[in-house]
């Protein structure tokens, strides 16, 4: 039997390394793009299937399900080195095939690419593989397109982005009916224009025809009423496709950058617009175009840049120019542009738009700062652009179900009842919109004053329990667990200082990393006795950990559960849960350290290794309460009103450079 190479990309030089022309017969990018398809009624020896990157694969997964080509053994070569959790060897069986072997190879030099190999003990048709690859798992958060299926026409390939990897997503062949019957149905048709659906038909989304995407010169050159109609269609935020937030995401981002700055240029002679940044020296990243946008593999060579600079003029248009910042702002990119027109700024919304438009180099030049504007675009562009956002709004509108919010559970125990009303500020200010407190008073009685004020003043979703100070730490834990209604469970302390979008920031992390267990960095302290806000360990976020601080860690209910629930120990209740999830073989995720200030008191610790221990090494230092912007509450040394934020205070007074 022969071989087939599907290859996804225009690098020779990947190409070349993966073997991707010595098979029996190839099917290059331009064909499966165009729709072509080559039949065979025999099952394949082997297929490879070269992709430039994850984000290109997805983009043209819709295409690759409905390719009728079959096989025992799939090779799958990717551009770059995705990092964990794009694409999964799958174990034990895909549909009723059981796996033979799976193979992962790595090779960094000199063209960096990552080899899937996968042997099947019977045949299977391309799409199984590839979802198992790239849906696999047991997170909360799956399909992009939330439960809709979604069918793309054949001749709107400019369209199949917008499924971000959806693999029930499919895109229909020439001259086959356009609205298939009974399970395979498909509840939203993407095409490139199209009247209103009759009754009883799949809804259809008019994407990617040049009226909706003009050029900078069309826009110059076009009439007063196609202008006034594109701008009526820019105030939508539908005309921007999805951002693929499970590829382009802040995993991997890098707090101790360098000074260097690489910028964006466009590259000649292609038909597509093709792009690249530039960078020191001859350095130059991997291309990537206006079709597919940004990709991992660029993203991922751009982290140790301090600042990204975009050129507006490099896009075709102002709705390629926003899709790349909307991209760019999810991947977590310190971009800076200048001159955001007004259509530009409709389209990526207000908000992203300002602070977009706000930054400047210098105010990348401070570690801190630029860390806490490139988390701020993310989460900006994550809740308007999102794929599950985006097309969870598609649903609503259609009248179809579609995956409500999800609820937080905080569970909080504490025996101080002189920081109840701390506490109720800290969760009640929480940006993510479903939040419950479920407060467990630790050999406190519900009768304290503290208490009564708490139950009259607050006005948000509130459970509160007494738990007997019998109890162990770990079994309070469970009792507040048992207790709470929410489908994540996130733990708090009572002494701490959060930022408001703390909730926020653990949810969004738990969608992109599909990690088990999810935490911020514990990495800005005040240490009370010296009145003196530290930061440390600043590069240990934004990656997959073994471990997360117990002040900080989110994990759906099912998970908490499924392992067995806390473990009935008066201390480290957080160190044993993340071996459970770990030796259960789950994942763990830490993000941004920006989201909680610990309060290091000077005394009555049970470990106390001196406040010089938290001195040592590599420690940023700011005299006071200096927190990160977005952090909730006063010091305790300070008067009780919101306190100036070290991100508005002059670099000379804060000590930084």
């Amino acid at each position: 039997m022969a071989t087939l190479g599907l290859l996804i990309t225009s690098d020779d030089a990947l190409i070349n390394h993966a073997s991707g022309r010595d098979c029996d017969t190839v099917i290059g990018f331009s064909e499966l793009f165009a729709g072509e398809i080559k039949r065979c009624d025999a099952p394949w020896s082997r297929i490879l299937l070269v992709a430039d990157s994850v984000s290109v694969l997805r983009a043209m997964l819709p295409q690759l399900v409905v390719l009728p080509y079959e096989s025992k053994v799939f090779e799958l070569v990717v551009g770059g080195l995705p990092k964990r959790g794009l694409v999964r060897l799958p174990h034990g069986s895909v549909g009723i095939r059981a796996v033979v072997t799976a193979q992962q190879d790595i090779v960094e030099e000199p063209v960096p690419h990552t080899r899937f190999a996968v042997r099947f003990r019977g045949v299977l048709p391309l799409a199984d593989p590839l979802a198992a690859m790239l849906e696999g798992g047991s997170s909360a958060f799956q399909r992009p397109a939330t439960g809709l299926r979604v069918g793309i026409e054949h001749d709107a390939a400019a369209a199949l982005p917008w499924v971000c990897g959806d693999p029930s997503a499919v895109r229909f062949a020439a001259g086959s009916p356009a609205l298939p019957d009974g399970a395979f149905s498909v509840d939203v048709v993407l095409a490139t224009g199209g009247d209103a659906a009759a009754a009883g038909t799949p809804a259809v989304l008019a994407v990617g025809e040049p009226a909706r995407r003009p050029s900078w010169r069309d826009l110059v050159d076009a009439p007063r009423d196609t202008l006034e109609a594109f701008v009526a269609h820019a105030q939508q935020p539908g005309l921007l496709p999805p951002v693929d937030t499970d590829t382009l995401r802040p995993v991997g981002f890098r707090p101790d950058a360098g000074t260097d700055e690489v910028r964006l240029r466009r590259l000649g002679g292609c038909e597509v617009n093709h792009l690249a940044f530039g960078g020191p020296g001859e350095w130059s990243s991997a291309q990537f175009d206006d079709w597919s946008g940004l990709s991992e593999r660029v993203v991922d060579q751009l982290r140790t840049y301090r600042a990204v600079h975009d050129d507006p003029h490099a896009h075709q248009g102002p709705v390629q120019h926003a899709a790349f910042l909307a991209q760019a702002a999810a991947a977590a990119l310190p971009v800076v542009t200048t001159g955001l027109g007004d259509t530009v700024r409709r389209l990526l919304g207000e908000p992203l738009a300002d602070e977009i438009a706000a930054v400047t180099p210098r105010v990348l030049a401070d570690p801190v700062r630029r860390e806490a504007y490139a988390m701020s675009i993310r989460r900006l562009a994550f809740a308007r652009h999102g794929t599950r956002q985006r097309w969870g709004a598609v649903a609503r509108q259609l009248g179809r179900w579609s995956r409500p919010t999800a609820t937080v559970s905080v569970i909080l125990p504490t025996r101080r009842p002189e920081l109840l009303a701390r506490i109720a500020e800290q969760v009640r200010r929480q940006t993510w919109p479903e939040v419950e407190l479920v407060l467990g008073l630790h050999g406190l009685e519900r009768s304290h004053p503290s208490v009564r004020d708490l139950e009259t003043a607050y006005d948000r979703p509130l459970v509160i329990t007494e738990v007997p100070a019998s109890r162990t730490f770990g079994d309070m834990l469970n009792d507040l667990c048992d207790l709470a209604s929410g489908e994540l469970i996130a733990k708090m302390d009572d002494d701490d200082w959060y930022s408001e979008h703390h909730l926020t920031d653990l949810v969004h992390a738990a969608e992109y990393s599909r990690a088990d267990l999810v935490g911020s960095g514990a990495e800005f302290l005040y240490l009370e006795a010296l009145d003196l806000t530290v930061r440390r360990h600043r590069t240990s976020g934004h990656r997959y950990t073994n471990r997360v601080p117990g002040a900080t860690l989110l994990m759906p209910v099912h998970t908490l559960r499924g392992v067995g629930g806390w473990r009935p120990l008066h201390r480290a209740v957080d160190t044993a849960l993340a071996h459970a999830v770990t030796q259960s073989g789950g994942s763990i995720y830490r993000t941004h350290g920006l989201g909680i200030v610990v309060f290091r008191a000077a005394q009555g610790h049970t470990w106390d290794p001196g406040v010089e221990y938290f001195l040592r090494g590599d420690v940023q230092q700011w005299p006071g309460f200096a927190p990160p912007p977005g952090v909730i509450g006063s010091a305790p040394t300070t008067p009780a009103t919101l306190p100036v934020s070290w991100f508005d205070r002059p670099a000379a007074v804060s000590g930084t450079p």
